[in-house]
């Protein structure tokens, strides 16, 4: 018998009873069939569509529990948006995990921020991971250095802490309001206008004073003064609108139409009588107004687009564009329209009013 012939016959031999040796898939096989980041991604997405479940909870869990941050962030998005509070403590666990070595295993801090954000929202009581979060820095190496990507993080631990009110929540501000990142100040104020107590006033008020280099955080601070002491926070705002800098004026604009007061509106007149004031200002002055959406200030934006030059009455056109919506208010402003027969402003109407 020849060789060939005893090879056939030991592999006859070795199929009839059943022992043949499986072959092994190869490593590009496997990869094939593994999904891939963005298909495992788009299946924890279609759970935002799914009926509240044991089923969606163990596989939201899972999906917390998972080695990559952006498959954590997800489902830690969802569990939030649904408030599945049997969730919390996945969350939490899920979060102490992401700050071992942060930079390798949550570049951006995307899984923090949103495990923070769905314990905030779910009204938990997770202030250990509040408290860390506050004061977590993460500096990711960028062209040139690095840079801190964690201040979006210590903004949302802050507001959450606003919440949860433990006993030196006023020390914790108070660091905040001096953080390098204007992000971080910005919430620190915030939260101090939600505070609302006369020592968070006061903390406002000397900020204020001391004013900062970013006018973002200038606004957030008048907000802020707004809610804690109304009547405290509008002297404020007026003096910054006396301000000779655009920016600064800018900011309290935004402050006061962010309070939506009636009695902001008094303060953004006022400015907006002033003998000379230049038309950057204007623009904010009028954008304040139209985010007010009360009666006054919507008649008063009316009456600019009347009567003022066409420059300046296209700006109040544009404050009322938040309105457009409102089909009486369009209706007046048919009317202007006719009546003032102007192509600049007809054309701006037609585009930004459409009926």
């Amino acid at each position: 018998m020849s060789p060939s012939s005893g090879a056939d016959s030991l592999h006859h031999r070795a199929v009839s009873s059943g022992i043949t040796r499986a072959r092994h898939p190869s490593r590009a096989e496997l990869m094939a069939k593994r999904p891939s980041l963005e298909e495992r991604l788009a299946e924890i997405r279609l759970l935002r569509n799914r009926e509240p479940s044991p089923e969606l909870t163990a596989s939201l869990k899972t999906a917390i529990a998972d080695r990559s941050n952006l498959i954590a962030a997800t489902a830690a998005e969802i569990a939030g948006e649904r408030g599945l509070a049997e969730l919390a403590a996945p969350l939490e666990a899920a979060f102490a995990r992401f700050l071992v070595d942060p930079v390798r295993t949550d570049k951006l801090c995307r899984a923090k921020l949103a495990i923070v954000k769905a314990l905030d929202g779910m009204e938990h009581d997770a202030e250990e991971t509040f408290r860390k979060s506050a004061t977590h820095v993460q500096q990711e190496p960028v062209w040139g250095g690095t840079e801190d990507t964690a201040a979006p993080l210590r903004a949302a631990a802050l507001l959450a802490l606003t919440r949860v009110n433990p006993l030196d929540l006023m020390t914790i501000l108070v660091e905040a309001l001096v953080d390098p990142e204007k992000e971080v100040r910005g919430a620190a104020a915030q939260a101090l206008g939600a505070v609302g107590s006369q020592a968070a006033a006061l903390l406002l008020r000397l900020k204020i004073r001391l004013g900062d280099r970013e006018p973002e955080v200038l606004s957030d601070c008048l907000s802020g003064m707004l809610a804690a002491d109304l009547p405290a926070g509008l002297e404020l705002a007026r003096e910054r609108l006396r301000s000779n800098d655009v920016p600064t004026g800018e900011a309290a604009a935004m402050a006061l139409a962010r309070s939506r007061r009636p009695e902001a509106f008094d303060a953004l007149r006022e400015c907006w009588e002033r003998p000379i004031l230049p038309l950057p200002l204007k623009e904010a002055v009028l954008l304040a107004m139209g985010m007010l959406r009360l009666p006054a200030p919507t008649d008063f934006l009316l009456r600019v687009v009347a009567e003022e030059p066409p420059q300046v009455a296209s700006l109040a056109l544009a404050a009322l564009k938040i309105q457009a919506h409102d089909s009486r208010l369009r209706d007046r402003l048919a009317e202007i329209m006719a009546e003032r027969k102007s192509p600049e402003l007809t054309s701006r109407f037609a585009r930004d009013f459409p009926g």
